[in-house]
């Protein structure tokens, strides 16, 4: 079941850190077809800014659902340099506690917002809003996914081995 459980962290976070990595790729593709149109052939496409925000905002949620897994945040950092073996490790499934209680509650938030704003449309995109909002339910999601597989992870460490956060 362990072993199991691990490939899956493994498998959901590999798909993540490809779509983080190819959404970067197309923001930075989109900057730089906005900085041609504007300042070389004179005619700005307004629609690649608001296109790279939104990508922008996908990047960093499913980003911070990857920072998560990795013990990334900088709460994890204090935690493993305040204590080791037990106490290191139990302050380290505490802060993963924190962080799956505040990205599940980024999640219900994210939701509602989206619900609310599903109407309205992204200037320069003539689509919903809700496509960006979107960003905040999915990432929260999948941080707590992660968090929660980062939990039985070091719940299963050996007390007196030092997390490097992912095993991978």
């Amino acid at each position: 079941m362990l072993k199991r459980l691990l490939i899956a962290d493994r498998c959901i976070a590999w798909v993540i850190e490809r779509l983080v990595a190819a959404l970067l790729a197309a923001a930075a593709g989109l900057g730089a077809y906005q900085v041609l149109t504007r300042f070389v052939l004179h005619q700005p496409a307004s629609w690649t800014e608001a296109l790279t925000r939104v990508l922008l905002v996908w990047m960093v949620c499913l980003g911070a659902a990857l920072a998560v897994r990795a013990g990334g945040l900088v709460a994890f950092d204090a935690l493993r340099s305040v204590g080791g073996g037990r106490l290191g490790k139990c302050l380290q499934l505490l802060g993963l506690t924190f962080s799956a209680s505040f990205f599940l509650l980024l999640a219900w938030t994210g939701y509602q917002i989206t619900e609310r704003v599903r109407f309205q449309n992204l200037a320069g995109l003539e689509i919903s809003i809700a496509w960006s909002y979107g960003a905040l339910p999915v990432g929260g999601e999948l941080a707590v996914l992660l968090a929660v597989l980062a939990l039985v992870r070091v719940w299963n460490e050996c007390p007196n081995q030092k997390s490097t956060g992912a095993t991978d």
